[in-house]
């Protein structure tokens, strides 16, 4: 007896879950290896540099996002030719886009730093940003030629060729930075590494993937359908954009690069479990919940809270085994340069209480609704872009990252107005898991009071 479409989308979604997170976690292993290696041969100053450089670029890259991933696993049409050929062009054309508005970008730093509009104390006022800047910006002409069959895989839960595709090129990038940081302690090891990983990538794009033919061409059919759903899309990425990035282009107006840094060390520990998940429902939830949608739409219901009360398990234990043990990993990992990096992990542990929550978006756009992703994300940008000024004025350093911390559930009234008006609310399965919280919480700092690292 064959299996049914739910069972068949199950299958799929197992067996894409298993390889999306080996890959995050074998992608998150290796940034956390690379990071302690090179933070031993690189001053904390030229992580806080590269941490701008790279808000630059997701924030070009996001402001000018219209939806190709997702437009291409929502529609009916995503893997057709016509349709792929027209979203791989417009990919091609945003690549050479993104990279013009960062040399752009590149030029008006220099004057500004030039005309004394930006403090010398700040980030933004080191000499070396705008030419980092310019330069990993090829990495977006790069990017833009990937395959994108890349993203048809993604459609149909075929996870396999994708996770290796990414651990390579990232493993490659690596082995290059850290071969030629031993001789050369200069933060343009950073960006090689990115231009290499970029290349890698896009050359195991076309060589290990067979699919879709795809050729330069302009569909109007298809581009009417990529921009109608886009239009939302794009909003949602811009916001998206100020939402994940805000902190540090608040902070570096504030912060010296050395302290950016530091910074960014914290942001990055707590940040290795929120993408997981993240990357989770993007990569497996969102597609799932489209096919389901598109074919059996009575049980995207159930099959959304069966997900979320596993995510919730784990993500609200892992952010009270971090808010417990942060100052802790930072002082076995870490030299004496980074330990206040402790005290910033545990703060952001916070953000990972209510990362299930994010599933309700993916939720909603996969049943068209696009809009009321952006809706959830305008609140939460207003929300940090309001107080993290008003919160570092009047309380420093810890005032902010404690808003950047709580700014990951304000949106969680929005999201629920939402899933009540399509009459996906159960209230009652909401906050199940909370106090897994608690419970990992006080477990794990009673276990550190055992030891020597109870701080």
């Amino acid at each position: 007896m064959p299996d049914s479409p739910n069972s068949s989308i199950k299958k799929r979604a197992i067996n894409s879950s298993f390889w999306v997170l080996s890959g995050q976690v074998g992608n998150q292993f290796l940034r956390l290896s690379s990071n302690l290696i090179m933070t031993r041969l690189l001053v904390p100053e030229m992580f806080g540099l590269m941490a701008m450089v790279y808000v630059f670029m997701t924030g070009v890259s996001m402001l000018s996002d219209i939806g190709l991933r997702a437009n291409i696993i929502q529609s009916k049409r995503g893997d057709t030719q016509l349709f792929l050929s027209t979203a791989w062009s417009v990919q091609v054309v945003r690549g050479f886009i993104l990279f013009t508005i960062l040399l752009i970008i590149s030029g008006v730093l220099i004057m500004m730093v030039n005309s004394g509009l930006i403090s010398e104390q700040s980030t933004y006022a080191s000499p070396q940003l705008p030419l980092l800047i310019a330069v990993t910006a090829t990495t977006a002409i790069i990017s833009g030629f990937n395959s994108i069959n890349l993203q048809l895989l993604n459609r149909n839960l075929q996870m396999a060729r994708v996770t290796v595709i990414e651990l390579v090129s990232q493993l490659t990038g690596i082995l290059t930075m850290i071969s030629i940081a031993i001789f050369w302690r200069e933060v343009w090891v950073l960006v090689i590494a990115a231009i290499i990983s970029a290349s890698v990538k896009l050359y195991l794009s076309h060589r290990i993937i067979d699919g879709v033919k795809t050729r330069f061409m302009f569909d109007r059919e298809s581009w009417n359908e990529i921009f109608n759903f886009g239009k939302w899309i794009f909003i949602g990425s811009v916001l998206g954009f100020l939402l994940n990035s805000g902190d540090r282009i608040i902070l570096a107006g504030y912060l010296s690069p050395e302290m950016l840094g530091i910074y960014s060390i914290a942001f990055l520990l707590a940040g290795a479990c929120r993408e997981l998940f993240k990357k989770l429902i993007n990569s497996v939830f969102f597609p799932a919940i489209s096919e389901i949608t598109r074919s059996d739409p009575k049980h995207a219901q159930k099959i959304y809270y069966k997900v979320r009360l596993r995510i919730d398990a784990i993500t609200m234990s892992s952010a009270g085994f971090i808010m417990a043990s942060g100052s802790a990993f930072i002082l076995i990992l870490y030299d004496e340069r980074y330990y206040e990096a402790g005290w910033m992990l545990e703060l952001l542990s916070v953000s990972l209480l209510f990362i299930g929550y994010s599933m309700a978006g993916m939720f909603l756009m996969a049943r068209g609704n696009s809009k009321s992703y952006s809706v959830m994300i305008f609140v939460s940008v207003i929300f940090l872009f309001t107080l993290l000024p008003l919160s570092y004025h009047h309380f420093g350093l810890y005032g902010a990252i404690l808003v950047i911390a709580f700014n990951q559930i304000v949106d969680i009234p929005v999201t629920f107005y939402y899933l009540k008006k399509e009459k996906l609310l159960v209230l009652k399965r909401e906050f199940v898991m909370v106090p897994l919280f608690f419970i990992s919480y006080f477990s794990t700092d009673f276990l550190l009071s055992l030891t020597s690292l109870n701080t």
